[in-house]
Formats: C-alpha cells, sequence, structure tokens
C-alpha cells in the first residue's frame, strides 16, 4: 500500500492538482489580514502589551503571533498562510512562530468580525487564549475595533 501512495503523490503534483498553501494565497487577503492586525496593534490592550515588552529590554521590534480559533471545529489556526508575513509597524512585527516573549492575538469569528484576546507570551508558554478583550468588524471596507 505504501509503495502506491508515493507514486500517486508523484503524479498528482506532475500534473498540476497539487499545490502549496503558499501559491493559493491572495496577495489582496493576505494585505486585508495585516489591516486587520494594525488596527488590533493600536488598541489599549495590545499597546499595553508592547510597552511592558519594551519595558523588558527587548533589541528590536516584539513578535506578534496571530491564531484563529473555531471551537465549534475545535480549530486553532494561524491567520497568516505560508511564511513570515509581511506585516508589522514601527515596533512590531508579525511573525509565524516566537521565539521570545511576544504579544499572542486569538480571534474568534463572530458576524462580520471577530473578538479577540491579547495576551502577552513566551515560546514554551503559550496557552489557547483567555477571555475576550475586544472586538473588531469590518465597517465600509475598514477595520473597527471596541473594548469590551
Amino acid at each position: 500500500m505504501k509503495r502506491l501512495v508515493l507514486p500517486a503523490l508523484f503524479a498528482l503534483a506532475a500534473t498540476g492538482c497539487m499545490h502549496s498553501a503558499a501559491a493559493r494565497i491572495e496577495p489582496a487577503e493576505e494585505a486585508g489580514k495585516c489591516e486587520l492586525v494594525q488596527t488590533l496593534m493600536r488598541e489599549r490592550v495590545a499597546q499595553q502589551l508592547l510597552t511592558d515588552l519594551m519595558a523588558d529590554g527587548r533589541d528590536g521590534p516584539s513578535q506578534v503571533l496571530v491564531f484563529v480559533r473555531r471551537p465549534e471545529e475545535a480549530m486553532l489556526e494561524r491567520l497568516f498562510v505560508g511564511g513570515e508575513p509581511e506585516c508589522g509597524g514601527p515596533n512590531y512585527k508579525v511573525v509565524q512562530g516566537i521565539t521570545q516573549d511576544a504579544v499572542v492575538f486569538f480571534l474568534q469569528p463572530r458576524g462580520d468580525g471577530y473578538i479577540y484576546d491579547a495576551q502577552r507570551a513566551a515560546p514554551d508558554e503559550l496557552s489557547l487564549g483567555g477571555e475576550a478583550k475586544g472586538a473588531v468588524t469590518k465597517s465600509n471596507g475598514v477595520w473597527v475595533a471596541s473594548s469590551i
């Protein structure tokens, strides 16, 4: 059975039926995700977390990691697909994995936006998020955030 699986995968790849996740990413979609993160980073909770990280003497921009929680499907997935996103601000950058203390967002879809939790986390101390700290919705093509 194992002998048949590998040739079948090669055949699919050769005919173009097998694509990497990066090949399916639309630039406009990634830009919209970046706008969402930038909106979240302007919120009071995120600004306080960034201030705390900078007070600890971190060199360079702080790391930000963003997950989407789908409890009804028992799923947790990264917001950005593929390699490192080209998204950040003057004192932070979005990453796919943290190597030091960072700001971590957990978004949960609700209506035409998300409710979110933001927290400080270390690479070996990552939780699944806590209580909602706020919400973001898309209004007239622009992300708008509010605290809960």
